[in-house]
């Protein structure tokens, strides 16, 4: 039973942002995800049958999104909104894409999903719910987040159904600081 993997980069990215602020003051700005060390902890020597990241289009001359194909993680990029310049249907995409995954993979794997996100639950809908319905069906569950900004309700849902994860006890080894510190 292979692993299905999403990655909601944006949210691993900020709460990361966060708890470097809390172990390594003044270096956020250099803050970075070191992907390929996140990507061995969350395989942790298993088969990836299936990896899917979504995020914001980085300026241009970003390279963040080749280094995910590098690791054959399927990349999907949406523009940010014209007058908002925020995130726009970042979070619909990867749950299509699990739902997706819920219907058309046969036997049911192991879905580990890389966020903190819980929000839309109580109005049906959000990361939770598509939990719920992969659970339904028979897949296996995992959680990996940032223990310091992940939703209570998707904790204790992956704690109750299956896995939960959390990413501080290897800070150091999946992040880096930019020119300063690198991942172990």
């Amino acid at each position: 039973m292979g692993l299905h993997i999403f990655w909601d980069n944006s949210n691993i990215w900020l709460v990361g942002r966060k708890v470097c602020q809390v172990k390594e003051p003044g270096d956020e700005a250099a803050f970075r995800i070191h992907f390929s060390h996140l990507f061995d902890f969350v395989r942790d020597n298993r088969t990836v049958e299936f990896a899917f990241v979504a995020g914001s289009v980085p300026p241009a001359s970003d390279p963040l999104w080749q280094r995910f194909h590098s690791l054959n993680i399927q990349v999907v990029k949406q523009e940010r909104g014209e007058s908002s310049g925020s995130e726009v249907a970042v979070d619909e995409v990867i749950q299509l894409e699990m739902a997706n995954r819920v219907l058309d993979i046969s036997p049911p794997g192991t879905m580990v999903l890389l966020t903190g996100d819980g929000s839309g639950y109580t109005d049906g809908h959000g990361f939770i719910k598509q939990l719920e319905r992969a659970h339904k069906h028979g897949w296996q569950i995992e959680v990996v987040s940032w223990n310091a900004g992940c939703n209570r309700r998707l904790k204790v849902f992956a704690q109750t159904n299956g896995a939960y994860r959390e990413l501080e006890p290897v800070y150091e080894k999946v992040t880096f600081i930019n020119n300063k510190r690198w991942a172990q």
